[in-house]
């Protein structure tokens, strides 16, 4: 149940984390201060990569 809870939780962020990448590099996704501002671009990478940390730290933390 644990693992199930963790994968959920890490790919909503994840896709918030893809959202903001998106918005950032311009897509126009819902028209908001955030599209075309690189900084949304890096915030949403570094959220991704700490997403994908969090689903794989069970298994990073078994080495």
């Amino acid at each position: 149940m644990r693992d199930r809870t963790r994968w959920t939780i890490a790919v909503v962020v994840g896709l918030v984390g893809l959202v903001w990448i998106l918005q950032g590099l311009g897509v126009p996704i819902g028209g908001s201060f955030m599209v075309g501002n690189m900084f949304w671009a890096y915030a949403g990478g570094a959220l991704l990569i700490g997403a994908f940390v969090y689903a794989a730290w069970p298994r990073l933390r078994q080495r």
